[in-house]
């Protein structure tokens, strides 16, 4: 009866309060550990973050482990076990079922979209969407300069390309190769001059300055010297001219060779890794005949002038039908290029009657907005078929390779993606019905009408969209696609004044002077105005009594604003991210203009 009771060491620790003193026991070792191990890296253990992450981490460790312990021990038990097998079993045919049901839901909304789409002429195949072939001897795209840029392969992650020298070849076709200009090169050879061209710009109505032109030329180890004595067109033309027998090589192929399509891989899996390295090179080749014809303008050989421009825009037209955005972007890169070159020529009044009649002929057949819907139906098609492989990868997917690369497949390792094949395909078709209901709805191409405010709702639409599992890819890839809407309708009506900025100046040529309005021009030197693309009304004409005149649309803000641009304030970025200056193609008019010279 008065058994001595068992020392504290041998009773069992039993109780609330108990496991609870293990427990912060268990949490002050550690915490005691992970400072150590924080000494050890040289990390400042006495700060109070590092104190509260250790704290956090030391008590998140010890709860998943009791848990971990705990749990063992409860399964450990016979009849629990059977438990766990059978709510294990439930939770996983409720899953199965989930799976079957959503993947069931969204193929089957898929494909009856689809295949209403189709019925009504619409295509989701990227391949469908290409050009036809061409015969080889009759395909400008290989011309022999112009075929190694499309002999790239992947191999093992990396770009491979089969004709080096062939491509190092048509890389010094340029107009622009640099100067490398710094401390260096001002040092060895004497150089101190512009290392840049000074070209013109379309969007803001400015025109290439010759003299900084030459000077970019001056000491420019990569192209031959001209006297020092050369006027600076000359100066120019000297070091374009050892160019000469490549750009003849091209001016006869543009001759015997009347089609032209590149071999892009359009079949190639995942959509977004093929190759397009020709737009780099049709750019550059584009920017080479406008430099050379604006010399040969200011120093008075229109002929000549006029025949780079066409083979200029023989370069541009080289990417018009491929249904690929990034295609059409360059393609509106390579326009703008183009009409400056007419721009220089209409300001010096070079071109001839006859040749002002080619270059109005040749730009009514150039519809900016017919090749938008192209591109569109094949960016749809790239997204569709991009989502399509990553549901036929199953678990292995990884999305962010969709998401985060732009430039060709990546290479993130092996990846577990748990989404439902049924998910992709609803991101698949909220992706197509946003194309359906406002992107290609935006531009009416057989009434050559652009409709913001059919824009302006889809991106409404678009951010007001849930985020969700139907929803995500397009929340993340739609929202740039506004941006393209914006270039094409500018580009259109750059295309539209240039046509009758022609007309104009065969008038003047007629008359000796300008027209007082557009009505004078239809139909003896035009069939008809084009119509501004924003309101459908004929462009906007204004006159000056210098000499000068503006052919503009009311623009994206659906306003007239006189003619006058919005300029990116000097300390703001634009859409583009470019600095201050640039030109705001959302706000004031799309202004094509003329100066007097």
């Amino acid at each position: 009866m008065d058994a001595t009771p068992p020392s504290i060491w041998k009773r069992p620790w039993r109780g609330p309060g108990k496991l609870l003193a293990w427990f912060a026991l268990l949490v002050a070792a550690c915490f005691i550990i992970l400072c150590g191990i924080g000494l050890l890296t040289g990390t400042d253990v006495w700060g109070p973050q590092w104190m509260v992450v250790a704290l956090l981490s030391s008590l998140v460790l010890v709860g998943l482990g009791t848990a971990g312990l705990w749990f063992i021990r409860w399964l450990c038990c016979w009849r629990n076990f059977r438990r766990f097998l059978f709510v294990g079993a439930c939770l996983i045919t409720l899953v199965a079922l989930a799976y079957a049901e959503e993947n069931w839901r969204g193929k089957h909304a898929w494909q009856t979209f689809r295949r209403e789409s189709e019925a009504k002429g619409e295509k989701f195949d990227l391949a469908a969407l290409a050009p036809p072939p061409v015969p080889d001897e009759k395909n400008f795209a290989l011309t022999p300069l112009l075929k190694p840029v499309l002999e790239v392969t992947y191999e093992q992650g990396r770009v491979v390309w089969g004709d080096t020298n062939g491509l190092a070849r048509l890389e010094k076709i340029s107009a622009e190769l640099s100067p490398h200009r710094d401390t260096t090169d001002r040092l060895s050879h004497g150089r101190d001059t512009n290392d840049h061209l000074v070209l013109g710009s379309l969007e803001k109505g400015t025109f290439a300055n010759i003299p900084a032109c030459a000077e970019f030329y001056r000491g420019n180890t990569n192209y031959p010297q001209a006297a020092a004595t050369a006027t600076p067109a000359e100066v120019i033309l000297v070091a374009l001219g050892n160019l000469d027998p490549e750009l003849k090589e091209l001016r006869e192929a543009a001759a015997s060779r009347a089609d032209c399509r590149f071999p892009i891989p359009y079949t190639y899996e995942p959509s977004w890794g093929i190759l397009l390295p020709h737009l780099a090179r049709m750019k550059a080749l584009t920017l080479l005949p406008q430099v050379r014809a604006t010399a040969e303008l200011e120093a008075g050989r229109p002929a000549d002038a006029f025949e780079d421009l066409k083979l200029g825009l023989r370069f541009s037209d080289s990417i018009r039908a491929e249904p690929i955005l990034i295609d059409h972007l360059v393609r509106i890169a390579t326009l703008a290029i183009d009409l400056q070159t007419v721009r220089e020529g209409l300001l010096r009044h070079a071109w001839t009657e006859g040749q002002l009649s080619e270059l109005e002929k040749y730009l009514s057949s150039v519809d900016v907005l017919s090749e938008y819907q192209l591109a569109m139906r094949g960016e749809r098609a790239c997204s569709t078929q991009g989502l399509d492989y990553l549901r036929r990868q199953g678990f292995r997917s990884n999305p962010f390779d969709y998401l985060a690369n732009g430039e060709g497949p990546s290479y993130f390792g092996p990846a577990f993606n748990p989404m439902p094949s049924g998910w992709f395909y609803q991101n698949m078709l909220t992706i197509a019905r946003m194309h359906q209901d406002f992107t290609l709805p935006t531009v009416d191409e057989r009434a050559h009408r652009v409709h913001p405010e059919i824009s302006e709702n889809g991106a409404r639409a678009l951010q007001e969209l849930r985020t969700g599992p139907y929803t995500i890819f397009a929340k993340l890839l739609m929202p740039a696609l506004e941006k393209a809407v914006r270039k094409s309708g500018r580009m259109q009506t750059y295309v539209d004044a240039t046509r009758v900025a022609c007309a104009v100046e065969r008038y003047r040529l007629a008359n000796g002077k300008l027209p007082d309005t557009l009505a004078a021009l239809s139909p003896t030197f035009i069939d008809a105005i084009p119509n501004d693309v924003i309101d459908g009304k004929p462009l906007r004409y204004r006159p000056n009594p210098e000499g000068t005149y503006l052919l503009y649309s009311i623009g994206w803000n659906q306003t007239d604003d006189g003619g006058q641009l919005a300029l990116v304030k000097p300390n703001h970025m634009d859409e583009e991210g470019k600095q201050g200056g640039s030109v705001d193609i959302t706000k004031g008019d799309w202004v094509w203009q003329m100066a007097a010279r």
